[in-house]
C-alpha cells in the first residue's frame, strides 16, 4: 500500500533489484580495489563498519573489473572457518565431494589455482566477514594458496572484508596489505543517496521536505542501510498517515519507536 501511495512501482531499497548509486567514498573505494586487483596486488582489505556498503562496493568491482583472465569469487566466512575452503572451492566450480577435510580441499583449490596460474588468469577471493571467521589455521591455508601464483605463475589475490580492521597512517593494515576504508554519508550524499533511490523505485516527486532529509541524515548517523531502513518505515507511516510529503516529525516519530530495532538490524550486517 505505501508504495502505491508514493508513486513506486517497487521496493526502492530491495537489496538485490537496487542500482548501485555512485557516491564519493564508494567510487574511490571501487576504483582502488579494481586498480589493485588489475596490479595483481596479493593483499587487499576493505574495512568499515556495518551498514557502509561493503558488499555493495565489491559487487561494483565484479562489475568494473571484468576481464576474460579474472576470476572473482566473493563468498562469506562461515561461523566454522573449516568451512571456508569448501565455499572458495564451490565458487570456482570444483566438484569437491560432500564431508572432504580441509586438507582434501586444499589440495583441490591448489590444483585448481595451478591449472589457472598455467592459463594466465587471476583469481580473487574476497572473503567477507574476515574479522570475525577466520582462524589463524586457516589464514595459514589461504596463504599458502596465494603463493601457488607467484614466480613467473599469475598471483591470486585475496580481499579481506570486515569492519575491525584497523589501518595504520600509510594505508596498511597489521599484515602489510593495502587497507582501503569506506566514510559514512555527508548530509548532501544522504539526499542524492536517496533520491537516486526512490527515482528506481518510479517515485519521480519531492516526496522529502529538507528537514526530514536532515532528520534522516541525523538518525541514520550517515550509514546507508540505517537509512534505507528508516527512510522505508517513514514513507510506511507517511502512507498511513495520507500524507503528500514527509515531515521531520514523521521521521522522529519512526527512529525514536524504532532505534532499536534498527540497531540490531545493522549490527548483524
Amino acid at each position: 500500500m505505501w508504495l502505491r501511495h508514493w508513486g513506486l512501482a517497487h521496493d526502492p531499497f530491495a537489496a538485490m533489484l537496487s542500482p548501485y548509486v555512485p557516491l564519493p567514498s564508494h567510487d574511490e573505494a571501487t576504483a582502488r580495489l579494481v586498480y589493485s586487483i588489475e596490479r595483481h596486488q596479493r593483499f587487499i582489505t576493505l574495512f568499515a563498519v556495518a551498514g557502509l556498503g561493503k558488499t555493495t562496493v565489491l559487487r561494483q568491482v565484479t562489475r568494473e573489473a571484468r576481464s576474460p583472465l579474472l576470476r572473482i569469487v566473493m563468498v562469506h566466512a562461515p561461523s566454522d572457518g573449516r568451512q571456508l575452503l569448501a565455499l572458495l572451492a564451490d565458487g570456482l566450480g570444483l566438484p569437491v565431494a560432500a564431508g572432504s577435510g580441509p586438507s582434501t580441499v586444499w589440495r583441490w583449490l591448489a590444483r585448481a589455482l595451478r591449472a589457472a596460474s598455467l592459463e594466465g588468469r587471476h583469481v580473487v577471493f574476497a572473503i567477507d566477514g574476515w574479522d570475525m571467521n577466520v582462524d589463524s589455521t586457516t589464514m595459514q591455508d589461504l596463504t599458502a594458496l596465494l603463493e601457488i601464483g607467484g614466480g613467473s605463475g599469475t598471483p591470486v589475490s585475496l580481499v579481506r572484508v570486515g569492519r575491525g580492521i584497523d589501518a595504520d597512517h600509510d594505508g596498511r593494515d597489521h599484515r602489510g596489505a593495502l587497507a582501503i576504508g569506506l566514510e559514512r554519508l555527508t548530509r548532501s550524499e544522504t539526499e542524492a543517496y536517496l533520491k537516486a533511490k526512490l527515482a528506481f523505485g518510479g517515485c519521480r516527486e519531492r516526496i522529502l521536505t529538507p528537514r526530514a532529509l536532515t532528520r534522516l541524515h541525523s538518525w541514520s548517523e550517515g550509514i546507508p542501510r540505517a537509512l534505507e531502513q528508516l527512510a522505508a518505515l517513514s514513507m510506511m507511516a507517511g502512507a498511513l498517515q495520507g500524507l503528500e510529503v514527509l515531515t521531520p516529525d514523521v521521521v522522529d516519530g519512526v527512529a525514536q519507536h524504532s532505534l532499536v530495532g534498527m540497531d540490531a538490524g545493522i549490527s548483524q550486517g
